[in-house]
């Protein structure tokens, strides 16, 4: 009951926020988890579809006005984005890792879009998902589309579970910097996720994003950046994991090798809640951890 209550207060809180912009929405949910010498290659991808309706009236409007109706179609909604990650557990703490984003926005060509640069420090460890899990992170991106301001981003990773079912929240601050800026306050993007293991290897869950650029002037929720919809999961786990089966709890006393190959898998759907946001998008988050 208490995680329940706490899913919803948290998900009421995102109702408020939101952004009147399209969102890149590769849709990363970030963990809070760091293991020392462990690296991790991440993919995340989403194809959208549906014009946002506000993006068609604009559109309309602006048709026969040349480099107005250009750049229109430039700030419209994202057919495609891509998430290229590498990160890396310095510590027992402390995890670096580093972004690739490309992505395809409505008639321009496929292209990388920024560069990030990262590092999260575990605070509270979670262990196998009962309890509470906490970390907080920052990181730097660089534009690398001309126009485009550079972005700093940073705020806390929060994990709860009790076994079975695992929910984790990302409210996230971020700062435009540079000569390309467009705002000068905080903007804020929140994402959180309910996942619950109904099979070995298996789960199901709830998945909601949302995004706003600058907090001081959020606007309406139509005016806002909102989407929700449900992932399927499947950890396949490592065949070390599976030829130990329940003895595990032997080896807790043994030094620490190389670690095994570990493959991770969502995919999910989401849809949009508001004018502001495409009609749908698809995702996929696939993983490998040695």
């Amino acid at each position: 009951m208490a995680l329940t209550a706490t899913a919803s207060a948290l998900a009421a809180s995102g109702l408020t926020i939101g952004t009147g912009k399209p969102a890149l929405a590769e849709f990363e949910i970030k963990e809070s988890t760091v293991e020392k010498g462990e690296k991790e290659f991440e993919y995340r991808g989403a194809v959208h579809w549906g014009f946002p309706k506000t993006e068609r009236e604009d559109a309309g409007e602006k048709q026969n006005e040349g480099a107005a109706a250009e750049e229109e179609e430039e700030e419209g909604p994202l057919r495609q984005s891509h998430d290229f990650e590498f990160s890396y557990g310095l510590t027992d703490r402390w995890l670096f890792s580093t972004t690739l984003t490309a992505d395809e926005p409505l008639d321009e060509d496929f292209a990388l879009s920024s560069v990030e640069l990262e590092l999260q420090y575990e605070l509270i460890e979670i262990k196998e998902n009962k309890g509470l899990g906490l970390a907080f992170f920052g990181g730097y991106g660089f534009a690398t589309r001309g126009g485009d301001a550079d972005e700093i981003e940073f705020g806390p990773i929060v994990e709860l579970g009790t076994g079975d079912l695992l929910l984790t929240f990302n409210p996230i601050f971020g700062a435009q910097v540079g000569e390309n800026r467009e705002t000068d306050g905080l903007g804020f993007e929140y994402g959180w996720r309910a996942e619950y293991d109904f099979a070995k290897h298996w789960g199901i869950g709830v998945e909601m994003f949302g995004e706003i650029e600058d907090l001081a002037n959020a606007g309406s929720f139509d005016d806002q950046n909102h989407s929700i919809g449900p992932t399927l999961f499947w950890n396949p786990g490592s065949e070390e994991e599976e030829a130990k089966g329940g003895d595990e709890d032997e080896d807790n006393n043994k030094v620490p090798g190389r670690p095994n190959m570990e493959l991770c898998f969502n995919v999910g759907v989401q849809f949009g809640l508001t004018d502001v946001t495409s009609d749908g998008a698809l995702k996929f988050q696939g993983s490998l951890a040695w």
